[in-house]
């Protein structure tokens, strides 16, 4: 069951959302306060949370920055009646998914939140690898089987940055690249992206290079060139592990 918080100063707003997405099956829990809503967070790690901006002590803003620190895999509404460019430009730049302004319709808040929610549940797959034809054959195969979002890197310093700017459930990573390699980026993300799984790929199909990425912290690896049909097991299998496994 996907756990809502709602966050807004105004008691009367947490007890409308509650009673609108309760009987609908979601877990509801609510915070008056910036600092009650980041102790929630951090004990029941809700899926998706409705923040108003404007709150007494700490703001919006503010929560939402240590949302994201903690998980960004939350997706965050925000909910404002302050409605202007400015404000809604500050939210995304914070990380925020989606915005709203008050006064708002239950009905286009649930349509709203079971959108957030089937996207949750899609996994987010980056596919790293120096050879363009690769990338390309990779991601339209997974494209045709899974029901995923899919985001390509071409180097290891690229395959980073996007790890730092978004929450990636797996990555399918070359070992071997010019510059950064496929064990550099599995090391370095650890510190950033702890959830992320990775799967390693490499030409040099030998004991000693599978056990070097599994070491580093690789769920699993495949010798290239890699069968369609071992890429789509060892996804299959991960994807199942950590429950976002959504074929198509």
């Amino acid at each position: 069951m996907i756990k809502l918080l709602v966050v807004d100063d105004e008691p009367g707003i947490c007890d409308i959302l509650k009673k609108t997405f309760t009987p609908i099956g979601f877990t509801v829990l609510t915070a008056t306060n910036g600092s009650d809503a980041l102790s929630i967070t951090k004990k029941e790690k809700p899926g998706v949370v409705f923040l108003d901006i404007k709150m007494l002590g700490m703001s919006g803003f503010e929560v939402l920055k240590e949302i994201k620190a903690l998980d960004r895999n939350i997706k965050v509404i925000m909910v404002t009646a302050l409605d202007n460019e400015k404000t809604r430009q500050e939210a995304k730049k914070l990380g925020a998914d989606k915005f709203v302004t008050k006064p708002f319709n239950s009905d286009d808040l649930e349509k709203l939140v079971t959108e957030e929610v089937e996207d949750l549940m899609r996994p987010k797959i980056l596919i790293v690898d120096d050879e363009e034809d690769v990338v390309r054959s990779l991601s339209n195969f997974l494209f045709k089987k899974f029901n995923c979002h899919l985001e390509k890197a071409y180097s290891g310093t690229e395959a980073l940055e996007k790890l730092k700017e978004n929450a990636f459930d797996l990555v399918i990573t070359d070992i071997k690249m010019p510059g950064l390699s496929g064990i550099d980026i599995i090391k370095e993300s650890k510190g950033f992206s702890p959830k992320t799984k990775f799967l390693a790929i490499s030409a040099y199909d030998s004991h000693e290079v599978a056990q070097k990425a599994l070491e580093a912290g690789a769920a699993d690896f495949i010798p290239k060139p890699q069968a369609v049909e071992a890429v789509e097991l060892k996804v299959k299998q991960i994807l199942s592990h950590i429950g976002k496994y959504k074929p198509k």
